[in-house]
């Protein structure tokens, strides 16, 4: 299986804002949460929450999670798996503030959905 990787404007001005450092741990988290992804997803369950459910039709879930990018911040990304291509596509949304990540979230799967 492959990983592929979207990443939207709203994410690329989210992480041109944070200084080199952070910007560095942020991407070191990403390599460890998507590696995970494909091998037995303990970093990723350790490290992510869907804290909304929204009501999608047809009976389907969402996608959308929250995922801890370092101490202070948090991604909000979209993981997709796709057997047929044999790949998993994660899309990244946004790099958020920890506190108020939620409401931000929320926000962001009713502009999805």
């Amino acid at each position: 299986m492959k990983l592929e990787f979207d990443i939207t404007q709203s994410f690329s001005d989210d992480i041109a804002l944070l200084p080199v450092i952070q910007r560095e741990r942020v991407a070191n988290q990403i390599n460890l949460v998507s590696t995970s992804l494909l091998n037995g997803k303990t970093e990723f369950k350790e490290n992510s929450s869907i804290p909304y459910l929204f009501n999608l039709k047809g009976g389907l879930e969402s996608s959308l999670y929250l995922i801890k990018a370092d101490q202070d911040k948090r991604m909000i990304v979209s993981i997709d798996e796709d057997p047929i291509f044999d790949k998993i596509s994660l899309t990244f949304f946004r790099l958020i503030d920890n506190k108020g990540a939620e409401d931000i979230y929320r926000q962001t799967g009713e502009n999805i959905y």
